[in-house]
């Protein structure tokens, strides 16, 4: 009799003090952002993704400039790599690379994705989006896809369609500013490429997510939330 009514006392102090998925003993996700300053941006697309999932655990290794073949030629992003314990790996190459040196792009993705299952975890590529001072290189919406496509096809890995969803998002309201000139995101970009990779690495929809930054509406925030969802699938 005294030990039923312990645990029902313990029950009770650990749904008091913690919430109920603490007391669940769930695993937390952790995840690992790798990119240049369009992950970094607007305060980070990891503490974004933490905002959307506040049990995820992030980190961000994201240097101004660098490309996949940078960061591989970095000690330090292996490094951590090899020692976080990660469950997924978001690599973003520079955002002209996977148009004008698409041999690199694949050449670099492929050494970081066998680092990465060696390691446990599993790779995310994040799709980044149409340049306006690059149309004339080539670097578009669609060659973007075909380039991602391509190669998650053939690494068997998820791709995060982040430029698909900005596309798509201009399209339908062409006032909506995604990006600066030179591709860097605005706070509404950094914000839907995160539900993008809500969407992508929960398999859960963003839609009624209560968090966003302080700066976008409402109605905004559910207009992001709805076209990260309706782009996911490629």
């Amino acid at each position: 009799m005294k030990v039923t009514m312990f645990k029902k006392y313990l029950f009770i102090v650990c749904l008091a003090v913690f919430p109920l998925e603490s007391c669940d003993s769930q695993p937390t996700t952790r995840i690992l952002f790798i990119g240049n300053s369009y992950t970094s941006y607007n305060g980070g697309l990891d503490k974004q993704l933490k905002g959307l999932a506040p049990s995820a655990e992030t980190e961000c290794i994201a240097i101004g400039g660098y490309t996949l073949e940078s960061h591989w030629n970095d000690s330090n992003t292996v490094r951590v790599i090899r020692e976080g314990k990660w469950d997924y790996v978001v690599l973003q190459e520079q955002s002209q690379i996977p148009v004008i040196n698409q041999k690199k792009f694949y050449n670099f993705a492929r050494q970081f994705d066998g680092e990465i299952r060696r390691n446990g975890a599993k790779t995310i590529l994040l799709m980044t989006w149409e340049r306006p001072d690059s149309k004339q290189l080539g670097v578009t919406t669609d060659n973007l896809v075909a380039a991602y496509t391509s190669i998650g096809k053939e690494l068997d890995v998820k791709v995060a369609p982040a430029g698909l969803a900005f596309a798509r998002a201009i399209r339908d309201k062409p006032e909506l500013t995604l990006y600066n000139q030179d591709g860097h995101p605005t706070v509404e970009g950094t914000y839907l490429a995160a539900c993008v990779l809500y969407q992508i690495i929960f398999e859960n929809s963003p839609v009624g997510n209560s968090y966003s930054e302080k700066s976008i509406p409402d109605e905004m925030r559910a207009y992001l939330q709805g076209i990260a969802v309706e782009n996911s699938g490629m």
